[in-house]
C-alpha cells in the first residue's frame, strides 16, 4: 500500500494500480482487512484522481460487504467507509446523505473508537470546511484533530503518530495561509518542520516518507516567506523542496506547485530568465502529466497566472493576454464546480443528520414500546374479564375488592403509558416540522436569486418580496414551534470566545437591520465561557432580532459585553417601542397572549423569549429586562464563566 501510494503521489498513476494488482495476486491468503485496504484505495482512486464516481461506489460497497457482521472487529475501517460514504455523496452533490453518512460514521467513532483514532474523523469535518472555503471555520476542526491525535500510543501506531499529525498540521497551516494570517501560517508551518526533524529519530525506517514530508513544508513556508517579502529564506526553502519532491518516487506534484512559487518569487525580484526557465520546465511536465484531475487543473490555473505576471513584466502585454484569458477561464470553471458546494449550510445539514438519526433511535424505541404496550393492554383486558367474572360471584368479599382495587391501579398505570407515546409521537411531530426548515429555505434562497435580477420590477417584485418575508417568518414559527418542548437541561458544552460569538451574531443579523436603516453597535471585550455555541446563539440572535422587530426606522440598537467576577453579563438595548405594564409579566410565558405586532407590521409568534429563558436556565444564568414605555427596552443575560479558561 505505501509502495503504491507513494507511486500515485509521484505522478505515476498506472505504475501504481499495476503494483497495487500484482501484490494482490502474490497474496496466497487474503484477510478482511487486506480486502478492505485494496478497496479503499481503489475508491479513493476513483474518486479523486481518475474520477469515476460508479466505479468508485463498486469499491465502496465491497468495503461494506468486507465488515458485513464485522463491524465491531474493524471499528476504525467501518467509521473511515462511513466517511468516504460521505465523500462520494458529496461528490454526487447529495449534501443530505453525505451528512448522514458523516454523522452515523462520527457517532459509531464516539462510542467505539479512542481520540486518536477519531482524530481522522475529525480531521475530515474540517477538510469539508476548506474545501467550502471556508478556511476560518475549518481551523478548529484541525486544531481539535491535533489534540486528539496526542492520545495516540507507540508501537504500531506510527502512521497515527507521523503521518497523521504532520498532515493536520500542514493544513492547518494552510487554512491560516487562505485566511490572511501569514505570520500563524509560517508558524505553523516551522511548528511542522520541527515535528518531523524529531520523528526522525524516533521513526528511522520511515526517513523517505519524513524527507517527502519537510519538502511539502518546505515548499509552503517558502510560498508565505515570498509573500512576507522574505525573499532570501524562501529561495532557500523553495529549491530545498523542490530538490526533494523533484526525485522519482517523491511528491512530484507538490515540486511543480514549488516551482511556480519561486518562479512567482524571481519576477517579483525582476529575475526573469531564472523564472522563464522554471516556467519552461513547468510547461514539459504537465504536457506529461497521466491524470487531467482538480489538482492538475489548479497547478495549470497558477502556471497560466504566473506566465501573465512573466510577460508583464517584461514589457509585453499583447503576450501576457493569451494566459490571463486561460486563467480566468479555468479559474471561472473551478468556481462554477465549487459555488454549490460553498452554499452548502454544513451546520444545518449536520443539525438535520443528527436529527434524522434520533427519529430513527426513536422510532425504533416506539415499536417496541408499541409491542410491550399491546402486550400490556391484551394482558389488563384478560385480567379485567378474569376480575369481573370472579366480581360477580364473590362480590361480597373484601379480599376480591382490594384486589380489584389493585387492579384498577394497574390500569391508571397502562393509560399512563399509553399517554407517554402519545408524548413520543408529539416529539416525532416536532421533528417533521423541523424537516420543513429546508424546503421553506430553498424557497427564500430562489426569492434572493430572482431579486438580484435587476430586471424583475415593479409588481413582480413587491409580489417577490412578500414571498420572501412569508418565507422567513414561517421559519422561525417553525422554528419556535420545535423549540417550545425541547429539554435544554442537557446541553453540550465547549470553550466558547463570547466576543466573536457576539460578532457573528450582529453580522448575520445586519441584514435584517439595513432594511430598517437601524444600526447595530457593537462593544465586546474578550471573554471565554463554558458554554453550548449553538444554544446561546439562539438566544443572543433572538434579543438582537427582537430589538430591530420593536424599533422604528432609523434607530440604533446597542449590544455590550462585560464581564463581572465570574460571570459574562450581555445587554441589548433599543430605542424602540418598550413593553407595556399589562404584559411585563407574561413575556417569558409559553405561548403567551403578551405578544405585539413589530413597528413595520412583523409578525409576533410569542415564543423566543420563553425559549430564551429555557436556555439560559439551563447555563445557570439569569434573563432579565429594563423598559419605558415609548423610550426602549434593554434585556440583559448573565451567565456563569469556568474560571479555569478565562482570558486574562
Amino acid at each position: 500500500m505505501d509502495r503504491s501510494s507513494n507511486l500515485l503521489n509521484s505522478g505515476q498513476y498506472r505504475k501504481s494500480l499495476q503494483f497495487l494488482d500484482s501484490a494482490y495476486q502474490q497474496m496466497e491468503q487474503k484477510t478482511p482487512l487486506d480486502l478492505w485496504e485494496r478497496y479503499n484505495f481503489l475508491s479513493r482512486i476513483y474518486l479523486n484522481y481518475d474520477i469515476d464516481l460508479e466505479r468508485s461506489k463498486r469499491y465502496l460497497d465491497s468495503m461494506f460487504w468486507v465488515l458485513e457482521n464485522r463491524r465491531q472487529i474493524y471499528q476504525k475501517e467501518y467509521a473511515n467507509t462511513k466517511f468516504l460514504e460521505g465523500d462520494w455523496y458529496k461528490a454526487k452533490k447529495q449534501f443530505s446523505d453525505a451528512f448522514a453518512s458523516y454523522f452515523e460514521g462520527r457517532e459509531f467513532g464516539l462510542k467505539n473508537l479512542n481520540n486518536c483514532l477519531i482524530s481522522s474523523l475529525t480531521y475530515q469535518l474540517g477538510m469539508f470546511r476548506y474545501g467550502q472555503m471556508q478556511f476560518a471555520e475549518s481551523i478548529p476542526y484541525f486544531k481539535k484533530a491535533i489534540l486528539e491525535n496526542q492520545d495516540c500510543w507507540d508501537g504500531d501506531m506510527a502512521v497515527q503518530k507521523l503521518y497523521f499529525p504532520q498532515m493536520y498540521r500542514n493544513t492547518l497551516a494552510l487554512a491560516y495561509e487562505k485566511t490572511g494570517k501569514l505570520d500563524s501560517a509560517s508558524l505553523h508551518y516551522r511548528h511542522g518542520l520541527q515535528f518531523l526533524t524529531e520523528a526522525e529519530k524516533k521513526y528511522p525506517g520511515e526517513q523517505n516518507f519524513i524527507r517527502l514530508a519537510k519538502g511539502v513544508f518546505m515548499g509552503n513556508l517558502g510560498g508565505v516567506l515570498a509573500k512576507l517579502g522574505q525573499y532570501d529564506e524562501a529561495e532557500s526553502l523553495l529549491l530545498k523542496s523542490i530538490a526533494i519532491n523533484s526525485r522519482p518516487n517523491f511528491d512530484t506534484q507538490d515540486a511543480l506547485t514549488a516551482k511556480i512559487k519561486l518562479a512567482d518569487l524571481y519576477i517579483a525580484r525582476n529575475q526573469l530568465d531564472e523564472a522563464q526557465q522554471l516556467m519552461n520546465e513547468l510547461e514539459l511536465s504537465l504536457s506529461k502529466s497521466e491524470l487531467k484531475n482538480r489538482s492538475y487543473t489548479q497547478t495549470l490555473i497558477r502556471w497560466n497566472e504566473v506566465q501573465s505576471s512573466y510577460f508583464e513584466q517584461a514589457g509585453a502585454p499583447e503576450k501576457a493576454y493569451p494566459y490571463l484569458k486561460a486563467y480566468f477561464h479555468l479559474k471561472d470553471s473551478i468556481d462554477t464546480v465549487d459555488d454549490e458546494l460553498r452554499a452548502v449550510d454544513m451546520e444545518t445539514f449536520y443539525e438535520n443528520a443528527a436529527q434524522q438519526y434520533q427519529f430513527s433511535i426513536i422510532n425504533r424505541d416506539n415499536q417496541i414500546k408499541n409491542i410491550y404496550l399491546g402486550a400490556t393492554i391484551g394482558f389488563t383486558l384478560l385480567l379485567v374479564v378474569f376480575l369481573g367474572f370472579v366480581g360477580k360471584w364473590l362480590s361480597r368479599s373484601k379480599k376480591i375488592n382490594k384486589e380489584i382495587s389493585q387492579q384498577n391501579i394497574e390500569l391508571q398505570d397502562t393509560l399512563g403509558a399509553l399517554e407517554q407515546s402519545q408524548a413520543e409521537n408529539t416529539k416525532i411531530m416536532y421533528m417533521v416540522a423541523h424537516d420543513l426548515r429546508n424546503p421553506i429555505s430553498s424557497m427564500v434562497m430562489m426569492a434572493d436569486i430572482l431579486l438580484a435580477d435587476e430586471q424583475i420590477t415593479g409588481e413582480n417584485r413587491v409580489l417577490l418580496e412578500h414571498i420572501k418575508t412569508s418565507c422567513n417568518n414561517s421559519i422561525n414559527l417553525v422554528s419556535e414551534m420545535m423549540q417550545s418542548n425541547k429539554n435544554t437541561a442537557s446541553l453540550t458544552k465547549e470553550a466558547v470566545e463570547l466576543d466573536r460569538l457576539l460578532s457573528y451574531c450582529v453580522e448575520l443579523l445586519q441584514h435584517k437591520a439595513h432594511e430598517k436603516y437601524q444600526k447595530l453597535i457593537l462593544h465586546t471585550i474578550p471573554v471565554t465561557a463554558y458554554i453550548s455555541r449553538e444554544k446561546l446563539w439562539r438566544v443572543i440572535s433572538n434579543l438582537i432580532a427582537n430589538a430591530i422587530k420593536f424599533s422604528p426606522r432609523g434607530k440604533s440598537i446597542y449590544i455590550n459585553l462585560l464581564k463581572k467576577s465570574d460571570k459574562a453579563i450581555f445587554s441589548i438595548k433599543d430605542e424602540g417601542i418598550g413593553i407595556p405594564d399589562s404584559i411585563k409579566d407574561k413575556v417569558f410565558e409559553w405561548y403567551t397572549d403578551g405578544k405585539r405586532t413589530g413597528t413595520d407590521g412583523e409578525k409576533p409568534f410569542g415564543m423566543g423569549l420563553a425559549i430564551s429563558k429555557q436556555i439560559v436556565s439551563a447555563h445557570g444564568g439569569t434573563i432579565w429586562f429594563e423598559t419605558e414605555n415609548d423610550s426602549g427596552t434593554t434585556f440583559f443575560v448573565e451567565i456563569p464563566i469556568n474560571p479555569k479558561i478565562q482570558k486574562n
